[in-house]
């Protein structure tokens, strides 16, 4: 363990870590305009996220914390310390602990020279627009995005998280839990790390054996690519009517690093502590490849004939009614089962084989309290200290559907000279959609593939009067 700072027992440094300064963004664009109806635009751009230190670890204080105690040796009888006498400064060991012995037996911080280098996006765009006739609009664009330098978790740092080698396996399981000590490491001639270690074969087998986990603050190794082919079709009010209708397909896919931050709550585990890169690498668990999103505003009142008095006028003028409507594939799962290699290699993660057969048999007439959303035989376990194939991310299995449909009617009142009332009704989820959350992914689990938590809201009705005068 080493400290940043002068004085004894530090490096001489403020800091661990070298600030880059290839943060440059250059953006470029053009626009041709062909004729009166059609238009090619695109565009360039480079661009940078945020580091947050604390994001995997929390601010490390190894060394800069002490959390000192006053035991009561009295059982009780008498107070462990009076106020009046102020704490028991025998008890209190003022930090800093200069000590590179701090930390030995637990999990302890690491720090990447690079660890402030910023997650780069290069966003790219082409659009073809053509207008159809004078308010409508038609867009088809390619989008991309390649996402490199980004912000991973410490698990990633794989035998430098203090993973074991997978090939420490082939020693088998029981040598692998047994004594460093004990007759059968001895006579396996396995290497004791320093005097006086007194741990498993395993553990002894670490890169860092006098430590647990080696909690990194991030490392610049997340990348990710998204393509995706969008369509709109706009149309300007006229008649009453505008709204805008938007298809979206797409691919997403990375490395584990599912935002440019590397969130390890969404990132999961890893299985390979030395392939991970290549084994992981694939679809996105945000992959959603087909999206498509309306959203409209009806004048009503526009179809009120000028000829329209009296009550006609009053009950059938005035109204509005707007919507939003999103329909959207569900997103892979990653699917997991029991970890045999954790006390050996220390991974985070392990999964079955996938078989080819069907593996999803939920549908739109789900029912969660009969029904199981997986077919079990879509996989198979893998064996005793084996990986298996499973992908980090399955695309051909993925959670539910999300549809939803949320409408506005309003209507406005001129009641008598400037006073005037506007009536307005808010559904949600119109159609009363059920989105479940996804299923139990643990493979050994018998939960395997139940579904317990609804995740949208159910169909809401709100309304709402305002009197304006």
């Amino acid at each position: 363990m080493i400290f940043a700072g002068n004085g004894p027992g530090r490096t001489g440094r403020r800091t661990f870590e070298n600030p880059s300064w290839d943060a440059w963004g250059p953006r470029a664009g053009f626009s041709y305009r062909a004729n009166d109806k059609n238009m090619i635009r695109g565009g360039y751009g480079m661009y940078y996220a945020g580091v947050a230190f604390s994001q995997f670890t929390g601010d490390p204080n190894l060394g800069f914390a002490s959390n000192p105690v006053a035991p009561n040796t009295t059982n009780g009888q008498f107070p462990a310390f009076l106020l009046d006498n102020g704490f028991p400064t025998q008890n209190i060991r003022q930090p800093p602990f200069i000590d590179p012995t701090i930390g030995l037996g637990g999990g302890v911080p690491a720090v990447s020279p690079d660890g402030l280098t910023l997650p780069r996006f290069q966003n790219w765009s082409v659009t073809f627009e053509h207008r159809l006739n004078k308010n409508m609009m038609l867009d088809v664009s390619y989008i991309g995005n390649h996402g490199s330098r980004l912000n991973h978790s410490g698990q990633r740092a794989g035998l430098d998280y203090n993973m074991n080698d997978p090939a420490v396996l082939s020693l088998g399981a029981a040598l692998l839990n047994s004594n460093i000590n004990s007759p059968a490491a001895r006579q396996a001639n396995i290497p004791i790390p320093y005097a006086g270690f007194n741990g498993t074969v395993a553990q002894a087998l670490r890169r860092y054996p006098q430590y647990q986990n080696i909690e990194w603050r991030g490392l610049p190794l997340g990348r990710s690519w998204y393509n995706a082919l969008e369509v709109v079709l706009e149309q300007r009010l006229s008649g009453g009517l505008q709204y805008r209708l938007g298809y979206t397909y797409s691919k997403l896919k990375n490395n584990g690093a599912e935002s440019g931050q590397g969130n390890e709550g969404i990132n999961g585990g890893v299985q390979d502590p030395v392939n991970w890169d290549t084994a992981d690498y694939g679809l996105s668990l945000d992959d959603t490849p087909h999206v498509f999103l309306a959203g409209f505003t009806w004048d009503i009142a526009s179809l009120a004939s000028n000829s329209w008095t009296g009550a006609k006028r009053a009950l059938l003028g005035g109204w509005n009614v707007s919507g939003v409507l999103r329909y959207e594939s569900g997103r892979p799962l990653r699917i997991t089962m029991s970890n045999d290699m954790g006390g050996l290699l220390f991974n985070t993660e392990k999964r079955p084989n996938r078989t080819g057969t069907d593996a999803v048999v939920g549908g739109g007439d789900f029912d969660p309290t009969t029904d199981n959303y997986f077919n079990s035989a879509g996989w198979s376990d893998p064996g005793p200290l084996t990986f298996g194939n499973a992908p980090r991310a399955d695309g051909s299995v993925r959670g539910f559907r999300n549809f939803n449909e949320d409408l506005t009617l309003s209507k406005n009142f001129n009641l008598k000279g400037d006073l005037k009332m506007r009536f307005v009704a808010e559904v949600g989820n119109i159609f009363n959609r059920n989105t479940f959350c996804n299923p139990n992914t643990n493979f050994s689990s018998s939960a395997f593939g139940t579904v317990s938590t609804q995740c949208n809201q159910a169909r809401s009705v709100q309304f709402g009067l305002r009197l304006d005068y």
